[in-house]
């Protein structure tokens, strides 16, 4: 057995940090020496200045968008450094183009098909970043779930293009947007209507503006603020816009020369089609969350243990000292890595469906019906790691903004960006809850009965099969219930909103006990893998303390399904406390193999003089000699 005294060399293998790659120190080093923010420029400048830089590292949005590695390391080092640096790449780079390069790839395979037109290619502004691209599908009047788009792009067979308008203020389409000034495209989702026949939704390329002013056809709002995420956003508004044929992004579909329009989808394969832009997205995503939930616990637990109590039980005594910082932070930390976990397999669940060896990850290999939202039908593992990640992300950068204190509030010290972000994508990205309750229906309508086995492994709650097996049990023994619960209430009279309406929370609840089960299986898998005992030691019990905060919050559940007793659920508090224990005195190498390059990422709040550090990043206006 190998063993090395670096913990971060040591888990590297198994779990490799994008941050540390040569791909990821050269853009988090190209970031940090770019040009400071200049006087009276907004932040949608600042942050399409900052993208013009990463276009000049990065290889073609094709190649980039075909390698889960680089792309899954820009996303982190994108984030960590400026949570709305990492919005204006996803727009940019993940979505638009995205889009674009999907569609390219896609009509080269099927042919021409009648159109008589080639492929959409990337355009040269774009591709430098010249242009800033967004992605533009959500509809302010109704916002969330994407089902009933209403944007229309209008076939006109004289000139071979399109008119694309907005029917009513309800449609304007919403995105961080900056105003005229800045060149932007977007990928513009709308309902493609030929002879007065509604064909689906597709994406269409449209230029917004320029330098000096609003595209013919196109209104943008005044900027509207979005605290959580601070870029400007805007509404968007067609008017006759023309788009010609070749803008349109139609992957295999086509129109001939007849106006009969060729799709091998119906309409609601079309929708989803479209959508499927977005596995990049949740593949890479939760990546970016789980560095940002490293980095925040990683430094909330340096900062504890240099900051000193003044309370009267131990004072001068390390904040850490305090067995209630312990549990918040150490817990923190273990989420941190269960969702780092999670998010490398979600990164490699991609990369097998970049290879054409996967479906949509149903039971069934089909995809679920589109109930609230088309997300989970595209994907749904990678739509519950996504909702898994940016909720975990979020429980864990607030705990640790909350237990440093002021510290936890200021700027500088990375937090409360770090949780703005992930409270953002809880709907950004698609709508966390809809995702939720999209898979649990699934979940109920495929389970064969309502039994479930016992839990499997050993009921001791440090061993490393305790939680998989114990969640594993609750989704099975949920879905069973759900399951029966609809088969009695359904019949030919009681379907779809009366049938559903009121189980729709334990729909939810299913749908997140999902994922749940998946980050323990991730956890699961991770640690089978560690084999080091610089780091195999301290990464059980670091696990373990995962499942039993994890028990404690569904307790509840876990109770009346009969899977936990009320003997066992009251010990789960000294559990907990005896886990903290025990990874006290490898919190150096805990730190050390889970932290963020602090070379690169250096923030105040890490360092042991917090104060000093602190103050040499302010400008100091001292008065004259008193």
């Amino acid at each position: 057995m190998t063993t090395t005294s670096d913990p971060r060399t040591a888990v590297a293998p198994v779990l490799p940090d994008p941050l540390r790659t040569v791909a990821g120190r050269r853009i988090l080093a190209a970031l940090a020496t770019a040009d400071p923010p200049r006087a009276q420029e907004s932040r949608n400048h600042r942050t399409h200045r900052q993208l013009r830089i990463l276009a000049g590292l990065l290889p073609p949005a094709g190649q980039l968008l075909a390698d889960p590695d680089l792309l899954t390391t820009l996303s982190a080092c994108t984030a960590v450094v400026d949570p709305a640096l990492y919005m204006t790449v996803l727009n940019h780079y993940v979505l638009c183009l995205g889009s674009v390069v999907g569609a390219s790839r896609e009509s080269r395979r099927n042919g021409p098909a009648g159109a008589g037109t080639g492929p959409a290619a990337v355009p040269e502004a774009l591709a430098s970043a010249v242009r800033k691209g967004v992605f533009l599908i959500t509809e302010i009047g109704d916002a969330g779930s994407h089902l009933a788009v209403r944007t229309v792009a209008e076939f006109r067979p004289d000139g071979r293009e399109f008119v694309l308008r907005t029917p009513d203020h309800r449609a304007a389409k919403f995105s961080s947007l900056g105003m005229p000034g800045m060149p932007q495209s977007a990928a513009v989702c709308a309902r493609l209507v030929v002879d007065g026949i509604d064909h689906g939704v597709f994406p269409f390329l449209v230029d917004l503006c320029d330098e000096r002013e609003t595209a013919p056809g196109v209104a943008i709002s005044g900027p509207l603020r979005v605290d959580e995420l601070p870029l400007e956003y805007a509404l968007v508004r067609f008017d006759g816009v023309r788009v010609p044929y070749e803008r349109w992004l139609r992957g295999s579909a086509a129109i001939d020369e007849l106006r009969c329009v060729h799709d091998p989808l119906t309409s609601d394969q079309r929708l989803r089609h479209t959508m499927s832009v977005g596995q990049a997205l949740w593949a890479t995503l939760p990546s970016a969350a789980a560095v940002l939930s490293r980095a925040a616990a990683v430094a909330a637990l340096r900062h504890s243990l240099h900051r000193r109590s003044h309370g009267r039980l131990a004072p001068g005594s390390p904040v850490l000292t305090y067995r209630t910082q312990q549990r918040a932070l150490l817990s923190a930390l273990a989420e941190a890595f269960a969702l780092t976990c999670a998010a490398q397999t979600a990164k490699d669940l991609w990369a097998f469906t970049l290879d054409g060896r996967t479906a949509t990850g149903t039971t069934s290999g089909t995809p679920p019906d589109m109930a609230f939202a088309p997300w989970a039908s595209v994907d749904r593992r990678l739509a519950a790691f996504k909702a898994l990640a940016v909720t975990g992300a979020a429980h864990v950068t607030g705990e640790c903004q909350h237990r440093c204190g002021l510290a936890g509030y200021l700027a500088v010290n990375r937090l409360s960006a770090y949780h703005g972000f992930a409270r953002a994508f809880d709907s950004a990205g698609g709508d966390n809850r809809l995702i939720l309750l999209d898979i649990g229906r699934a979940l109920a309508e495929e389970h064969p009965d309502a039994t479930a086995p016992a839990p499997p492994g050993h009921p001791d709650p440090d061993s490393p099969t305790w939680w998989p097996g114990l969640v594993g049990a609750l989704e099975r023994r949920l879905a069973g219930d759900l399951h029966t619960t609809v088969r009695t209430r359904r019949t030919p009279h009681l379907s779809g909103m009366a049938l559903w309406n009121p189980v729709l929370e334990h729909a939810r609840q299913l749908g997140e006990i999902h994922t749940r089960r998946l980050a323990a299986q991730s956890v699961a898998d991770t640690l089978a893998a560690v084999h080091d005992p610089t780091v195999r030691g301290p990464l059980r019990t670091l696990a373990a303390l995962y499942g039993t905060t994890q028990a404690l919050r569904l307790a509840g559940p876990l109770q009346w399904t009969g899977l936990l007793g009320p003997t066992q659920a009251a010990t789960l508090n000294d559990t907990a406390d005896r886990q903290c224990e025990r990874l006290m005195p490898h919190l150096t190498t805990l730190t050390e193999a889970l932290g963020t390059p602090d070379d690169l990422l250096p923030t105040p709040l890490s360092d042991p003089d917090y104060a000093a550090a602190l103050g040499g990043t302010l400008t100091w206006h001292p008065g004259a000699p008193a």
